[in-house]
């Protein structure tokens, strides 16, 4: 089947563009941070063929919207395996803001 490890590998590639989304998000509610929990299938040919919001602790259903849709076009790789359903958590937190004095 497939390992955590490749599942994770291929999440880290789209983290770029989770973020695109959040930092979105942010511009309307700056406090906005938390935790997703998504449920999705991956099929043998790398496709991802289900994904749901299992549960968020974060009131944004615009951005859960948007993340599930990102979820869905997301390609994990063709592989000879059975079809894979997985809870997969993505956590939101707003970078750290430097402050820099003159």
């Amino acid at each position: 089947s497939r390992t955590d490890e490749e599942i994770q590998i291929v999440f880290d590639r789209y983290k770029a563009s989770f973020y695109r989304l959040y930092n979105r998000e942010l511009r309307n509610n700056p406090s906005l941070k938390g935790q997703m929990v998504l449920r999705l299938t991956i099929e043998p040919d790398g496709s991802v063929s289900m994904c749901a919001l299992q549960s968020s602790d974060m009131d944004a259903p615009d951005l859960a919207t948007q993340v599930v849709g990102r979820v869905r076009t997301m390609n994990f790789g063709a592989k000879d395996v059975p079809a894979v359903t997985i809870v997969y958590p993505i956590d939101f937190l707003p970078a750290a803001r430097r402050w820099e004095w003159a």
